[in-house]
């Protein structure tokens, strides 16, 4: 039996994160109602820029992940990226979400 290393363990947990959200933007608007009936709540349905919002933030969030997996198991040098990147992160995060709320 092949065991499975870290780095493939990360990547397959971002895969899986990565579809999860993919999987739940199409979903999301779906409602079962009392009698089990299936039905779309137009409310909830993203479209336009919301969408093309919602794509760009996927394919920004799973190319800086993938990077940073990769990065961890690259060299000792790689590991330093990784902390200093996962530093201005953190600070950067809430930063963001602090000016994105006014």
């Amino acid at each position: 039996m092949k065991q499975i290393t870290m780095k493939g363990l990360m990547n397959l947990l971002g895969l899986m994160i990565l579809l999860g959200m993919i999987i739940m933007a199409i979903t999301n608007p779906l409602t079962i109602d009392p009698t089990i009936g299936i039905y779309q709540n137009e409310k909830a349905v993203m479209k336009g820029t919301k969408i093309l919002k919602f794509a760009i933030f996927l394919l920004v969030s799973s190319f800086t992940y993938f990077l940073l997996v990769q990065l961890y198991f690259s060299t000792k040098m790689g590991r330093k990226f990784f902390f200093i990147i996962l530093i201005i992160l953190a600070i950067a995060s809430p930063l963001v979400a602090i000016y994105l709320e006014r």
